[in-house]
C-alpha cells in the first residue's frame, strides 16, 4: 500500500498461475509502454 511516505504495507497475494501469467503479463506491457514514454522526444 502507497502512501504519503511511499510504501506503507506489502499485501502478498496467493494467486494461481493463471493469475500469475496473467499478472506477468500486465507487468510486461505496462514496462513496454513506460520504456515508450521515457524514450519519446520533447519539444526543444
Amino acid at each position: 500500500m502507497l502512501g504519503t511516505n511511499g510504501i506503507e504495507k506489502i499485501i502478498e497475494l496467493d494467486l494461481n498461475e493463471a493469475e500469475k501469467e496473467l499478472l506477468h503479463t500486465s507487468a510486461k506491457h505496462v514496462k513496454e509502454v513506460m520504456d515508450v514514454l521515457d524514450n519519446m522526444k520533447t519539444p526543444a
